[in-house]
C-alpha cells in the first residue's frame, strides 16, 4: 500500500520547520473565538500549498481539502487551534508573548502537526485516495465549542470517517491512549442566583439570610450521584463556586448568594436526570426558605463515544510504529470531538509528549508550567498521524 516506506523520509524532509511553526503559534496564542490571526496563518499557508478552502465555514474555522487521483473514503483530520486565558510559567525563548492567554492544552502542537501534514500530502498527491479535508477548528476549549458550528456549516457531510490526536504532556513520548466506547464525559453547568432579605446580624429574624438554602443545596447536590444515580454509572457533580456578602463584615446578612458548579456523566442521557434534578433541588429548597431563585443550566459537550473500528485503525498505525498503545479507562474530562462522534464513525487518541530528559516535569494540561516535548515528540507525532491516514484508506471502505 502506498507509503509503507516513505512516511519517515516525508518527515524528515520537512525538518524542524515543524518545531518552529509549533513554537511560533505557542508565542502568539488567542483565545477561543478570538483565533483571527491563527487562522490567518492557517489559511495563508494551505493557500500556499494549493490545498483548496472550503467555502461557508464560519468563524475563524478553516477546513482545507485535497482530491487523489484514486477512489477511496472521505477522511477528515482535525486541530483545535484555541488557547487559553492563563499566565504562562515557563521561562523559554518561544514562550507566549500574549498577556494573560497561553497555549497550555496543546492546541499549538496540534495545529502545527495537521499543517505539517496537509503540506506533506500537497506536494505527494499520489499518496491520496478519496478526498482529505484538514480541519482546523476555532474555540474548542469554550461552550458552546467550535465543532457544534462545523457540523452546521455541513462539513460532517462530505465526511466518512474522521481522526483526530491529543497530546499528552503528562504520558511518555511513544505511548497512545486509544479504545473505542464512550472515550470523554458529557458535560453540563448550573448556576444558583439565590435572593433572600439582608439585613443585621443581631437581628437575623428581620433577614432572610439566602446562604441557608445555599448551605442545604451544597449538601444536597453533592448526594445526587450517590443517591440518584445507578452506581454502576460514572459521574460527579460539584459546586465550585459561592459569593455573597463582604469580606470581614460580620454583622451584614447578605441579599444575593451566586452559586454553581459542573456535572460530568459518561452518559448523555445520566446528565438529563442530573440536571433535572439540581433544577428541581434549587427551586425546592429555596422556596422552603421564602427565598427567590433564578437558575440557569447549560448543557455543555455530550460524551464522546469513539467508533471501533476507527479506533483500531489508530491502535494499529501506532504499533506499526513501534508505539505502546495503553490501556486506560475513558475519563470525566470532555471533548467537544464528541459532535463529530455523534455524526460519523470517528477515533481520537491521547499521544504521549512528556519531556524524556527530566527537565520538565510532566505538568497538567491547563495549568501555566504546561510543558511539550516538541523536538523530541513532534515529528513522531506527524508520522503517527500521517500513518493513521494511510491505515484509514488501507482499513476503511467507502460507505
Amino acid at each position: 500500500m502506498m507509503m509503507d516506506n516513505t512516511i519517515k523520509d516525508l518527515v524528515a524532509a520537512y525538518g524542524h520547520e515543524l518545531v518552529e511553526n509549533r513554537r511560533y503559534l505557542h508565542a502568539h496564542p488567542e483565545l477561543s473565538f478570538q483565533e483571527k490571526h491563527t487562522a490567518q496563518w492557517i489559511r495563508s499557508r494551505l493557500k500556499k500549498a494549493g490545498i483548496t478552502l472550503l467555502e461557508g465555514i464560519s468563524g475563524n474555522s478553516t477546513v482545507g481539502c485535497l482530491k487523489g487521483n484514486k477512489p477511496g473514503p472521505a477522511i477528515g483530520l482535525r486541530a483545535d487551534i484555541d488557547a487559553l486565558g492563563l499566565i504562562e510559567n515557563n521561562d523559554l525563548p518561544y514562550k507566549s508573548t500574549v498577556p494573560g492567554v497561553m497555549h497550555a492544552c496543546g492546541h499549538d502542537a496540534h495545529t502545527a502537526i495537521l499543517m505539517a501534514a496537509a503540506e506533506i500530502l500537497a506536494k505527494h498527491p499520489e499518496l491520496i485516495a478519496g478526498t482529505v479535508y484538514f480541519i482546523f477548528e476555532q474555540a474548542e476549549e469554550f461552550l458552546p465549542g467550535g465543532a457544534v458550528q462545523l457540523v452546521k456549516d455541513g462539513i460532517m457531510d462530505k465526511i466518512d470517517y474522521i481522526f483526530a490526536i491529543h497530546v499528552n504532556a503528562e504520558s511518555p513520548i511513544g505511548t497512545l491512549d486509544v479504545h473505542g466506547g464512550t472515550r470523554f464525559a458529557a458535560v453540563g453547568t448550573y448556576d444558583f442566583k439565590i435572593t433572600g432579605k439582608g439585613g443585621h446580624g443581631g437581628f437575623p429574624h428581620t433577614a432572610n439570610n439566602p446562604l441557608i438554602p445555599a448551605s442545604e443545596l451544597i449538601t444536597a447536590i453533592h448526594l445526587i450521584p450517590a443517591m440518584k444515580c445507578d452506581p454502576l454509572t460514572s459521574s460527579t457533580v460539584s459546586v465550585s463556586y459561592l459569593h455573597c456578602g463582604v469580606e470581614g463584615v460580620a454583622n451584614v446578612i447578605p441579599e444575593k448568594v451566586s452559586m454553581g458548579g459542573c456535572v460530568r456523566v459518561l452518559d448523555t442521557k445520566v446528565r438529563e436526570s442530573i440536571m433535572k434534578e439540581i433544577d428541581r433541588l434549587g427551586r425546592a429548597i429555596c422556596a422552603a426558605h421564602n427565598c427567590a431563585v433564578e437558575v440557569t443550566l447549560v448543557y455543555g459537550y455530550p460524551a464522546c463515544i469513539v467508533d471501533e473500528k476507527c479506533a483500531a485503525v489508530m491502535a494499529e498505525a501506532a504499533r506499526e510504529l513501534g508505539i505502546n498503545v495503553l490501556d486506560v479507562p475513558p475519563n470525566l474530562g470532555a471533548e467537544d470531538f464528541a459532535y463529530f462522534s455523534q455524526e460519523k464513525p470517528a477515533a481520537i487518541a491521547w499521544f504521549g509528549l512528556a519531556d524524556p530528559t527530566g527537565t520538565h516535569a510532566p505538568t497538567p494540561h491547563h495549568n501555566p508550567a504546561f510543558y511539550l516535548a516538541d523536538e523530541a515528540g513532534l515529528p513522531l507525532a506527524l508520522e503517527y498521524v500521517l500513518t493513521v491516514y494511510k491505515k484509514a484508506l488501507q482499513r476503511l471502505t467507502t460507505p
